[in-house]
């Protein structure tokens, strides 16, 4: 069953976030101010960006004598598979817990940062729960490790992100990424010229990605019919150097604009040097392209979260599949850029609307794949969205590699 109930706190919001990354293994944590605590760095070839400032959210209730306490008596740990800040994923997810820092003043959260799946992952989980944590939010695809240690700690509740699933004290989470990715095609092909290719930097050929890359194209296509999106795959969430190389060479190859699914700022930062239009990832990073900026819609974990820790607190807390949209906020727009004009902001504004609310849907068919197959029917739809697709919509000029 997939629940929906915290409308309420997502229109409290206005976060900027991204989705999926991978990393190394847990480092040790120190106490900060706050009562949090924070990894330390943890070495690797990559060096961590700099921290940005993110927007700020919506005020939390006023820590008035009666909610100062919120919370007090609770420990909630994350568990990061990149950097904390690294201009995305995980550092969206950061700013969800700091969310539920503001919400629960009384609270006690703690993050480790570059943890890959597998032995790492279950050590840190395992470690947590020992020490009392009454919740372990995993902020990528750590559902197979979480099914090995959860059993034993029966009183802790686990939250993982992707996959399918559910054990007593295990739920599980992801964000209908796609819902987005359809409203920055329609930005980025009103922006581009009649016929212009769009070029776009993936990170593994997987559900998740080629979802997200098909509903871009939908959208391109909408408002330009014979655009077209160069896709491709770099097999890294986080690789700055290579994210910046791949940027390069669409760019050189003559795309008119970029975009990318991945989690540092490298292709915004190329694309201004290039002078071409960018589309975001799940995260506002405007800031390291002010010229060239169309959009990026926002993931915005922060209200989920909140609502899941308020149901422990209450003891009212139980499993579930949670697959958040545009109607509940989980999805959200960036700014737009100083290029994109008025009406193209009230096509956006209304697609938002009418996705919302049920009367519309980007994926109603026909939809063929770029081999011209029939995928959905006319009159159909596509069924099944988070375990979508492993195929690419017509006007998406790469493919998806055997194997």
């Amino acid at each position: 069953m997939v629940r929906k109930r915290f409308t309420w706190l997502a229109l409290a919001l206005a976060f900027v976030l991204i989705a999926a990354a991978c990393g190394d293994d847990a480092e040790t944590t120190t106490t900060t101010a706050g009562g949090s605590t924070a990894a330390t760095e943890a070495p690797g070839a990559t060096e961590a960006p700099a921290a940005t400032e993110a927007p700020a959210a919506t005020e939390a209730p006023a820590t008035t004598e009666a909610v100062a306490d919120a919370g007090a008596g609770f420990k909630v740990a994350f568990i990061y598979d990149g950097f904390q800040v690294d201009g995305g994923w995980n550092e969206s997810h950061d700013i969800g817990r700091r969310f539920v820092e503001e919400t629960f003043p009384g609270i006690e959260t703690t993050f480790v940062e570059e943890v890959a799946p597998g032995a790492g992952a279950q050590a840190a989980m395992e470690d947590f729960a020992a020490q009392g944590y009454d919740m372990i939010i995993g902020t990528t695809f750590f559902m197979f490790d979480v099914q090995e240690v959860a059993p034993d700690y029966p009183d802790t509740i686990f939250l993982t992100w992707g996959g399918v699933g559910l054990l007593d004290n295990m739920a599980q989470y992801d964000a209908a990424s796609e819902d987005g990715r359809y409203l920055d095609g329609l930005v980025a092909g009103s922006m581009v010229s009649e016929g212009a290719t769009i070029g776009y930097v993936g990170a593994f050929p997987i559900e998740e990605v080629n979802r997200a890359v098909n509903a871009f194209a939908i959208g391109v296509r909408e408002v330009n019919p014979t655009a077209t999106v160069e896709l491709v795959f770099i097999n890294s969430w986080y690789d700055p150097p290579v994210e910046q190389q791949a940027a390069q060479a669409l760019i050189d190859s003559g795309v008119e604009a970029i975009s990318h699914e991945l989690n540092s700022p490298a292709v915004p930062s190329a694309a201004e040097s290039a002078g071409v239009y960018i589309s975001g990832y799940g995260f506002d990073a405007s800031a390291n392209a002010p010229t060239k900026w169309l959009s990026s819609f926002v993931l915005n974990w922060g209200a989920y979260y909140v609502d899941q820790v308020q149901d422990m607190i209450d003891g009212t807390w139980e499993a579930a599949q949670f697959y958040g949209d545009l109607s509940d906020g989980m999805i959200t727009m960036s700014s737009f850029g100083p290029d994109v004009p008025q009406d193209v902001i009230d096509l956006v504004g209304q697609r938002m609307q009418e996705i919302a609310d049920g009367t519309f849907d980007f994926f109603a068919g026909p939809i063929f794949d770029n081999e011209g197959n029939e995928i959905v029917a006319e009159g159909a739809t596509l069924e099944e969205r988070p375990s979508c697709c492993l195929w690419l919509v017509e006007g998406i000029e790469g493919e998806i590699p055997a194997g």
